[in-house]
């Protein structure tokens, strides 16, 4: 590892939070009263690309002043493109903690970040309340690289003159000896490839920062290995000699290539470079960026032309394009329309052909065989990363290919509906056949559409058995109704005739089905419902609940593309978590799906006074009156009539997300099954060794070098005693894991224990909760 990625991890480390008791830190504010990081600011952006600095306005650096900041925090300016996975980190130079916290007599510059520090936290030297300098990060062994650094000035002066080269170095190369300033000069000289192209990267910063000799003896090696020299060609003749790859330029090309990302601003001096005729754009960035051009001229052609014509089109350009995915350009993100036309291509591919069948059952075959890919190109294409301006063409483009099938399919599955009946209603519910069986947990996703259930499925393989299969919903496909219907208590509840709002109540009352309620039937019945962070018992039933997809969907309407796999990672975490608290069995069960349109759906007009109640996607039907529009009886009490919009249409207008319709997509829902690789399973060769245990705050990281899958940490009071433990217990990734302590234990004696599957204790190391 790096020294700059472990930098990353660490920072990014300090915004980590108890999810049971806490919100998420807005911002990492990191002060640098000395500006001893400031030198190495290009490559920490580049390692850290939700890192924004507090300076003079200089957005093309995510650089500016206190307001700017501020607006950049809370996602408000969109020509400023920041990770939507990650915290931003403000990096304040010149800044010391105190500045911010005395607020009266804070700098007026400085004044509208005040509040930050109640929204967001800090990274400090171990909670002291004082900067990270470049030194005290090198020596910890708690938070930092724990290196064995001289102290004397020399030393102090040559580490921190040559930071970026530093950061740039292996972990491993720097342990084990005491560095000395003898040490830091080596860095600038052991190395001639990454000394030339960080002066490529930056030739006047590296000729500020470097000592003569080191200019000298780059000058030197260039004119005896890379014919040419660097003081009078400049450059520009280096990135000439880049390009063309010939000889032992072919080696540095090589090694810009593993390390790209590492040197930002070399590709715009590439671009400088002008190819001949023979010349490849896998060397010439100006070549993928004449292509990208063209690409963007003719995607937007083809905003006048008929959905085939479009799809005819998209197969054509992935053609022509499709390989610059493949260079490096790519990877720097200077070729995101050739990387989005990849999704495109595949939704003109999949839409091409519109589906029916003889009857619903037969047509939800034909999707859950292929057809949903098209909803997950779709899914892509709306979350690839570009600017605004790509993205609202990109929708565009959407709305002519994808649209259509959309609302054609719909209406085919309706009309099937119509005629042959909905295959939901009188049949098994496949989703709550066999709950009785004991050592499974239900675990219940809101929103879990078919086709992002495959991606689910793909994440979860490694953890045991997986098999996906399907369920009808219950109808309307709202949370109200749907999702009662595959409650293991659903045989307990019925509807009432004057419903308005689809929420079904207890059987034989006048009582509204509500969270109390499921908690107190679940008991009843002998099962257990299990809060975040809960594990339970394995040898009985349980129900458990996570993931916001269908809530964000409503928040965030087309955003939610770029969210799916953020939120599916949660619930594979939840899975792993049921799993090696030893539960046979996880079956996930959701209420309905949804309907994302690029464009907004298409308004129909139902007169209020037909309906009892509106929503976007059906409506109650006030008795006996027809609307015009298709209408099926509640699932919960068939007197109650429901009337669906048409096709991908709705009932309000301006909608991009919305369920409760009559569609594939909203009523054919997944249910996957993950039978536990680890239950059952002895294993007698298992074995673990704690290499390290460091706390950060309340957060305990642990290193454990394993011979065996299924192996998990936990904290307790007592090594052998299973009742006293005081976190939740995690699976090791890679041998590591973090594990977050309540704050009523800090202080106190612990012991981390590492278990195998069958519970028995592999390693042991005594511990205080939030030593430092």
């Amino acid at each position: 590892m790096k020294l700059i990625d472990m930098l990353a991890e660490e920072v990014r480390a300090s915004a980590a939070y108890n999810s049971n008791v806490q919100v998420a830190p807005g911002v990492i504010l990191w002060t640098d009263k000395l500006r001893q990081w400031e030198p190495a600011l290009p490559l920490l952006q580049a390692a850290m690309p939700e890192l924004i600095v507090l300076g003079d306005y200089a957005p093309d650096k995510k650089t500016g002043p206190a307001i700017w900041v501020k607006c950049v925090v809370e996602n408000v300016l969109p020509e400023i493109q920041m990770p939507a996975d990650r915290i931003p980190i403000l990096y304040m130079p010149g800044v010391e903690r105190r500045d911010l916290r005395a607020i009266a007599n804070c700098p007026d510059e400085l004044k509208p970040l005040a509040e930050l520090q109640y929204r967001g936290c800090w990274w400090i030297y171990n909670n002291s309340g004082r900067d990270w300098t470049v030194n005290a990060f090198l020596l910890s062994s708690n938070g930092g690289a724990g290196l064995d650094v001289a102290k004397d000035e020399k030393s102090q002066q040559a580490m921190l003159r040559v930071l970026p080269e530093l950061l740039e170095s292996d972990c491993d190369d720097l342990r084990n000896r005491r560095l000395e300033a003898a040490d830091f000069n080596k860095l600038v000289s052991s190395d001639p490839v990454r000394d030339l192209l960080s002066w490529m990267n930056d030739s006047k910063g590296c000729k500020e920062r470097w000592e003569a000799s080191r200019w000298q003896a780059l000058i030197g090696i260039c004119e005896t290995e890379y014919h040419f020299n660097p003081a009078q060609d400049g450059e520009l003749v280096a990135a000439e000699l880049l390009c063309k790859r010939q000889g032992i330029w072919e080696s540095v090309w090589q090694r810009f290539a593993e390390s790209c990302h590492h040197y930002p601003n070399l590709p715009q001096l590439l671009l400088k470079v002008q190819p001949d005729l023979a010349s490849s754009g896998e060397s010439y960035p100006v070549i993928n960026a004449k292509e990208e051009k063209e690409l963007g001229q003719s995607l937007k052609e083809l905003l006048g032309q008929s959905s085939p014509q479009v799809r005819q089109s998209l197969l054509v350009l992935e053609k022509q394009h499709g390989s610059r995915r493949q260079w490096l350009w790519a990877r720097l993100g200077m070729a995101p329309l050739a990387g989005v036309l990849a999704h495109l291509s595949q939704v003109a591919d999949k839409t091409s052909r519109v589906f029916s069948g003889a009857d619903a059952a037969e047509m939800a075959a034909q999707y859950k065989e292929s057809s949903w890919q098209a909803d997950d190109e779709a899914l892509k294409a709306l979350a690839f990363p570009l600017s605004s301006d790509q993205q609202a063409l990109i929708q565009q483009i959407l709305a002519i290919v994808y649209t259509p099938w959309l609302d054609e399919i719909t209406r085919n599955f309706q009309s099937l509906v119509k005629t042959k009946g909905y295959p939901g209603q009188g049949q098994v519910n496949d989703a709550t056949a066999g709950y009785a069986v004991s050592g499974e947990v239900v675990f219940f996703v809101d929103g879990l559409r078919y086709d992002i259930a495959h991606r689910l499925v793909s994440r979860l393989q490694s953890l045991g058995e997986v098999k996906i299969s399907s369920n009808w919903a219950a109808l309307p496909s709202v949370t109200a109704t749907a999702k009662a219907a595959v409650t293991p208590v659903h045989d307990q509840l019925t509807g009432k005739a004057d419903c308005q709002d689809f929420q079904p109540c207890l059987l034989g009352e006048e009582k509204d089905f509500s969270s109390y309620y499921l908690k107190k039937l679940l008991q009843q019945k002998g099962w257990h419902y299990l809060e975040e962070g809960d594990s339970g018992d394995p040898s009985s039933n349980a129900w458990v609940q996570s993931g916001d997809i269908d809530k964000e969907g409503h928040v965030k309407g087309l955003k939610l593309a770029a969210r799916i796999d953020i939120l599916l990672d949660e619930v594979t975490e939840r899975v792993e978590e049921l799993l090696a608290a030893g539960w046979n069995k996880v079956r996930i069960v959701t209420d309905h799906g949804w309907m994302l349109t690029p464009d907004a759906m298409a308004k129909v007009e139902l007169a209020k006074h037909l309906v009892a109640t509106r929503w976007n996607r059906c409506a109650v039907v006030k008795e006996a009156i027809a609307t015009g529009y298709q209408q099926i009886g509640w699932h919960w009490n068939p007197a109650v009539s429901i009337a669906f919009a048409p096709g991908a249409c709705s009932f309000k207008a301006g909608q991009h997300y919305d369920h409760g319709g009559l569609s594939l997509h909203e009523c054919l829902t997944p249910v996957i099954e993950i039978k536990n690789g680890q239950a059952g399973v002895k294993t007698t060769s298992a074995s673990a060794t704690l290499s390290e245990l460091r706390w950060l705050g309340l957060t305990c990281r642990v290193q454990a070098e394993t011979s065996a899958e299924g192996i998990v940490a936990v904290l307790r009071t007592h090594a052998a005693d299973p009742d006293s433990e005081i976190t939740k217990r995690k699976p090791l990734k890679d041998g590591k894991c973090s594990l977050l302590v309540d704050d009523q234990y800090e202080g106190s004696s612990a012991v981390m224990v590492l278990l195998d599957v069958q519970g028995d204790v592999l390693a042991k190391k005594p511990t205080v909760v939030g030593d430092e």
